[in-house]
Order: C-alpha cells, then sequence, then structure tokens
C-alpha cells in the first residue's frame, strides 16, 4: 500500500476540497486543506476490490440484513479491543453523530443537563443544544503537554440533580488522548454514583498509533458500566469511509435499548445502504495488516511535525497524538493574537485548519490540523504553516 501517493481529491464532491464549501467556511477558496477529519490516503484495496465487484454486478436493490456487517464489528472488536459483544446488545445506526443525538433525546429531557469535556469535538455542544438540554462544561486541565481531567469538578456537575448524561470522547478528539483504565474507571465511579448515563464516542479507537497504549472501550468497564452507559463505534475513521454513515452502538440497558430501536424503526433509520454495509464488512474482515501499516504511516507523520515544530518554531508545540490522525497545536507563545494567526493562515500561507475555538472552553489558542495525508503534502502544509509565521512568501 503506498500511502505516499497523492490522489486528486479536487472536483470529487469531497467537502474537504470542495472551493465553494472553502469559500463558504473560511471566506477563501484558494486553500490548501487541513481541516475536515477524513484522510487524503486510500481506503484498504479490500474495499475498493468489494465497489468493484458491486459495480460489476448491475443490480444495486436492497440489502436483507444489516447483520453481515454487525458480525464483521463484532469480530473485528473481540481481536483488537478484547470486547467480545452480544449481537443482542449492539444496534447499526447510520452514523456516530445521529447515535448520541438520538441518545441525548430519548434518554434525557428537555432542560436537563448534560456534560461534555471542552475543548471538544463541537458536535458534542451542537447535539446537546440543538436538544434543548444544558451543555455543562468539565474543562480538561491542560499542563503544557497534555490533557486530563478534572475529576472533582466532573463529581460536582454529575452531582446536580439535573445532570442526566455525560458525552465521553475517547479516544479525545481533537487532543487524540487514550484515556487509561484508572481515568475511566474514575469517570465510571461518578457517573454510576449519581445516576449519570454515559454516551461514549469511540470512533477513533481503532487508531492507537503507540502499540504499549492499549484502547480501552467503555462499556467494557464492568457489567454494572454496560448498563449504564452507551459506545459508540464506527469503520469510517479507522478505514477512511466516512462518507458511507456505518456505526454501531452497543447498549446493554435493555430499556434503552428497546428505546434506540423503536426511535429508529419510527425514523426509517434502522436500514443501511447495500454498498456501505458491503465496504464496511469487507474492512473488517481484511483490513488489519493495511491499518497496522496505516498506523505506521500516520506515527511517521507524527514525528515529521514534531521535528518540523522543533527545528523552525520551537515556541510552538502539538499536543503528542497517542491515537487518530489529528494533530492539535498549541500557538500560545507564537507571538501573535488567534485573531492575527486565523487571518495569517488565510492570507499568508493558505492553508485552511481549524481554529481551536470551534472546540468549545479551553479551545484557544489551538488549531487542529489533519496530518492524514501523504508527506509531500503533509511538508506542503508546514511549509505554509511556517510562511503564515514568518512573512517567508516561499510560494
Amino acid at each position: 500500500m503506498d500511502f505516499n501517493k497523492l490522489i486528486e481529491r479536487r472536483n470529487s464532491n469531497a467537502a474537504k476540497w470542495d472551493e465553494s464549501v472553502l469559500k463558504h467556511r473560511f471566506g477563501h477558496s484558494d486553500l490548501l486543506p487541513f481541516w475536515v477529519a477524513d484522510m487524503d490516503l486510500p481506503s484498504p484495496p479490500a474495499v475498493s476490490r468489494i465497489l468493484h465487484e458491486k459495480a460489476d454486478h448491475r443490480i444495486y436493490g436492497y440489502p436483507a440484513s444489516n447483520s453481515p456487517f454487525l458480525k464483521a464489528w463484532k469480530k473485528w472488536t473481540k481481536e483488537k479491543h478484547s470486547w467480545d459483544v452480544s449481537l443482542s446488545q449492539t444496534i447499526f445506526i447510520p452514523g456516530i453523530v445521529s447515535s448520541m443525538s438520538l441518545g441525548v433525546s430519548l434518554f434525557s429531557r428537555p432542560g436537563e443537563g448534560v456534560i461534555l469535556q471542552e475543548p471538544v469535538y463541537q458536535p458534542f455542544r451542537r447535539i446537546i443544544e440543538r436538544n434543548n438540554r444544558v451543555p455543562l462544561v468539565n474543562e480538561l486541565v491542560y499542563d503544557g503537554t497534555v490533557y486530563t481531567m478534572d475529576f472533582a469538578d466532573l463529581e460536582e456537575k454529575a452531582s446536580r440533580k439535573e445532570t442526566t448524561l455525560l458525552l465521553l470522547c475517547s479516544p479525545h478528539n481533537p487532543g487524540g488522548r487514550v484515556w487509561t483504565r484508572t481515568e475511566l474507571e474514575k469517570v465510571d465511579r461518578i457517573c454510576r454514583a449519581h445516576g449519570v448515563f454515559v454516551i461514549s464516542d469511540e470512533i477513533h479507537c481503532d487508531l492507537v498509533l503507540d502499540s504499549s497504549i492499549r484502547h480501552i472501550p467503555y462499556s467494557s468497564l464492568s457489567p454494572e458500566t454496560a448498563e449504564q452507559s452507551m459506545t459508540c463505534m464506527a469503520p469510517s475513521k479507522t478505514f477512511n469511509i466516512a462518507g458511507e454513515k456505518l456505526s454501531v452502538s452497543v447498549i446493554e440497558n435493555r430499556e434503552k435499548r428497546l428505546l434506540m430501536k423503536n426511535e429508529l424503526a419510527r425514523l426509517n433509520m434502522n436500514e443501511g445502504s447495500a454498498l456501505a454495509l458491503s465496504m464496511g464488512e469487507g474492512a473488517y474482515k481484511e483490513g488489519m495488516e493495511w491499518l497496522g501499516k496505516l498506523t505506521d504511516y500516520l506515527s511517521e507523520n507524527v514525528k515529521y511535525i514534531e521535528t518540523y515544530l522543533q527545528k523552525n518554531h520551537p515556541a510552538i508545540r502539538m499536543m503528542h497524538p497517542q491515537a487518530g490522525f489529528i494533530g492539535w497545536i498549541d500557538f500560545r507563545d507564537s507571538g501573535y493574537s488567534v485573531e492575527e494567526l486565523e487571518e495569517r493562515f488565510l492570507k499568508i500561507g493558505k492553508i485552511a485548519l481549524v481554529e481551536g475555538r470551534w472546540f468549545g472552553t479551553g479551545g484557544h489558542p489551538f488549531f487542529r490540523l489533519n496530518y492524514g495525508c501523504p508527506r509531500s503534502l503533509l511538508e506542503e502544509g508546514m511549509k505554509r504553516l511556517s510562511a503564515s509565521l514568518t512573512d517567508n512568501l516561499i510560494h
């Protein structure tokens, strides 16, 4: 698998590269994009092969069942995460954000409090607010190197009588933290003590970059934890098939699981696309070796960024990611205000990054950079970032 090969994505209806989308989002269309969280790297060969086979068949009717996809996910999850899940507790849902939004809608009431740990993936706050719930920010603690959780504040917010849910991001986006078992057990102790149900977004769980670190699925902590939580996983980030709208939610609590299944049936959201299901199934069955090569490549991209910054801009640091393909870069000591940085990235470097403010409380003065791309593209991106800071118009 050649991850160094550049694949042209312009004019392919890719949101990340579309000029009209860039113009609407950033006010400029001529930007090199490092913003949307999909990769500019090819999916596993099995995905392409399956698509060709389906295309050659020339009939694209209704799928009989989501079951083959779910069975492939179950086997993958047992092998990858040592978590043996009963399919009777597993639900197919077209997308993790949809799953989480339904969870907030079904497992809490308007006006109740939902805890989120900002800075975090912005749709968490959007989900809460659009469901007319109250966001309660348990801000992550940054020590200049890594994020940790403020457990005292978490307990205070969980203990409020109006608090119903916690939205957990594990591994964390945008920081790339893989929460330890000890950290997750503390979250579990607090939430179960106060009757707070946990919805865990684990979309980056397969992309752990350090072989000495292990992702722990939240609901796997204990049978009691599983009763008080919903864990959401997907092949979308793992295999770069985010556009296919595939996800799995595990809900052991029978009452809540039936609520979710009935709501999905009511909304007619319980059936997947035939092509998407086949792609996800094939990726889970045949993608393990490919994934190993991908995470090695992403790890080398991380080293490249860290080395480049240390050499050229030692005052600027990237939080070392333990998982995923997102770089969370700290510009506190850059000498520029956040507003100046935003303007310089767009007008001088012509580079599209995600502003830290998008992730809520604590997001300043960070920017998120997607390093899931060929090395040559990343090299160009870092040169443009450097030009933005130095006025060295190397282009």
